[in-house]
């Protein structure tokens, strides 16, 4: 993607009507390089950290760099320690320790993205290296409130969930590398007790555990569990097709964790091209439910049948290649008891706004979709007995983004960024009115249940004297069901390690809409199978704050 192109990240429900649930953005930890610490947020999720002054260009070539531009990690609520320059003493960002890595080979774009600007390839020598282990990691503490119509100020939903990573990353030589992410999540306001379908508390999760090393310095291998981001997408990302769970677009930091697999890649340099080939381990089934929840895990499996037979790994194939001032992806994902997949991607600058979209198609859905008569309402459904029928489409199901962003200085030395983004799922519903079957179907997944959904965005990084603070306010909306959400971010680099976050959020448009959920559901029995009751209060408004350490 275009590198001028910039993340929106803050917190979502795993629901949308509880507590926020902050999520992993896609990162692939760290490429082999001179630096002494892999990038924190390639380590933890976010967008990897971009030097204010010097982002790279959207070739993969890198051979140009605006200069006056926020970084991407920056924008939204993620760590900016990069923006400072690393020469000004006494800064707090200034003496935060560089934690960026280069990418393994040059025009890597997956490491680009996650990983960090170049500095040296990570192949460069087969020296041995006086210190071949690096450990280091994450301490996470968040609390999070949620209110809720009709629901009193002392019942009131709380969260504060805990999370450790630790890392542990090897360089024997400069040609091979080792690296393992773990990770622990303790929430407690939820119970040890652990019940059926519900995760355990506390919970223990791998997030990564790669081997990285080059054939001739030719062909880089990257064999294991990793993270590997496509498209271009900053909100919805209908391309990334090799994680099984969605990307949480308005969290601090993306919890999701890695997917086995082996990844091939080789670049053509004197063309900034990049040419990759994946064999994947995982299930990469994404279409029902799909969601991480505050520990990092998912609410349900994104992936629900083990890859434990030959026939069952999934392959992958991919080409980047660069087109005049345009970067441009074209992807393709096949497994068995999964409909083939095919994507294509593009970022690009026009003068001064920087636009980029995606395009993801496949034949009819892995699981079924419902159908209801026209002018059903919830309680024909429920009460009255109406039939819902349930089908797969049988011919194309595309899924397009498209948006746009423009950086422009204000004051003295200040700059700002403004973006929209629209998503079309052809196979998302115009109406809330089936919400509740979807939910009690286990098909209701977040952001991607409506037909039409649209976003806006204002960044503003460091303004004025605020020199360690950024600020967020954005929206969102699914234009089919008319329902809203509006938030704004706030992250402060208190002290050399420490980051601040905080963020209020609050819920309009439609009551019952998918940002706004809120129904009734008394024990019935649809089609056949007998369905318990439940409750949702839709919600009004949410509050959060969280502290973060990362070494």
């Amino acid at each position: 993607m275009s590198p001028r192109t910039l993340t929106v990240a803050a917190a979502l429900t795993a629901a949308l009507v509880g507590a926020p649930a902050l999520a992993q953005s896609e990162g692939a930890a760290g490429s082999a390089g001179s630096n002494d610490r892999p990038d924190e947020n390639a380590l933890f999720g976010g967008e990897s950290e971009k030097p204010a002054e010097a982002t790279p260009s959207p070739s993969a070539s890198q051979d140009e760099a605006p200069a006056d531009r926020p970084s991407e990690d920056a924008v939204f609520g993620g760590d900016d320690s990069a923006t400072a320059d690393p020469t000004s003493a006494g800064e707090p960002a200034a003496r935060q320790p560089s934690l960026t890595e280069p990418s393994p080979a040059p025009g890597d774009r997956d490491s680009d993205a996650l990983d960090g600007p170049a500095t040296r390839s990570a192949f460069d020598s087969d020296e041995a290296v006086d210190d071949p282990l690096k450990i280091g990691g994450q301490f996470y503490l968040r609390a999070n409130v949620a209110a809720n119509e009709g629901v009193s100020f002392g019942n009131t939903s709380f969260t504060a969930p805990t999370l450790v990573d630790g890392y542990f990353d090897a360089r024997p030589t400069d040609r091979l590398r080792g690296f393992v992410v773990g990770r622990l999540s303790y929430d407690p306001t939820v119970s040890t007790q652990t019940t059926e379908g519900a995760p355990s508390n506390p919970r223990v999760l791998l997030d990564q555990a790669w081997l990285r090393f080059d054939l001739a310095r030719t062909v880089f291998f990257t064999v294991g569990k990793q993270h590997v981001k496509w498209g271009t997408g900053q909100i919805w990302n209908p391309t990334d097709f090799l994680s099984p769970q969605r990307k949480n677009p308005l969290a601090f930091v993306d919890l999701r964790t890695g997917v086995s697999m082996v990844k091939l890649h080789v670049p053509w340099e004197a063309r900034g091209w990049n040419f990759y080939g994946i064999a994947v381990v995982d299930d990469l089934g994404t279409d029902a439910g799909a969601v991480t929840d505050a520990t990092g895990g998912p609410t349900r499996p994104g992936g629900e049948d083990p890859v434990n037979r030959l026939s069952r790994i999934g392959g992958a194939l991919r080409a980047e290649v660069v087109v005049g001032p345009a970067e441009v992806g074209v992807s393709a994902v096949a497994q068995r008891g999964r409909k083939p997949r095919f994507g294509l991607d593009l970022s690009s600058a026009l003068g001064p706004i920087d636009v980029y979209g995606e395009l993801a198609i496949k034949k009819g859905t892995d699981r079924p979709l419902y159908r209801l008569p026209e002018g059903t309402t919830l309680e024909d459904i429920f009460q009255n007995g109406i039939q819902v029928e349930s089908y797969v489409p049988g011919g194309l199901t595309p899924q397009v983004t498209g948006g746009a962003n423009y950086t422009f200085p204000y004051g003295q030395n200040d700059l700002a960024v403004v973006g929209v983004e629209y998503f079309y799922n052809s196979t998302g519903y115009t109406s809330s009115v089936g919400y509740p079957y979807l939910i009690a179907q286990s098909a209701f997944q977040p952001l991607y249940v409506g037909r039409h959904y649209g976003a806006a965005y204002l960044f503003l990084n460091q303004p004025f004297d605020w020199d360690h603070t950024a600020f967020n306010f954005f929206t969102l909306g699914n234009l089919s069901d008319r329902s809203y959400t509006s938030r704004l971010n706030v992250t402060y680099r208190a002290l050399t390690y420490l980051t601040v976050e905080a963020f209020g959020a609050v819920h309009y448009g439609h009551k019952g809409g998918e940002l706004r959920l809120g129904f009734s559901v008394p024990d019935v029995t649809v089609n056949g199978e007998d369905i318990q009751g439940f409750s949702v209060a839709a919600p009004t408004f949410e509050l959060g704050a969280g502290l973060r350490i990362s070494l």
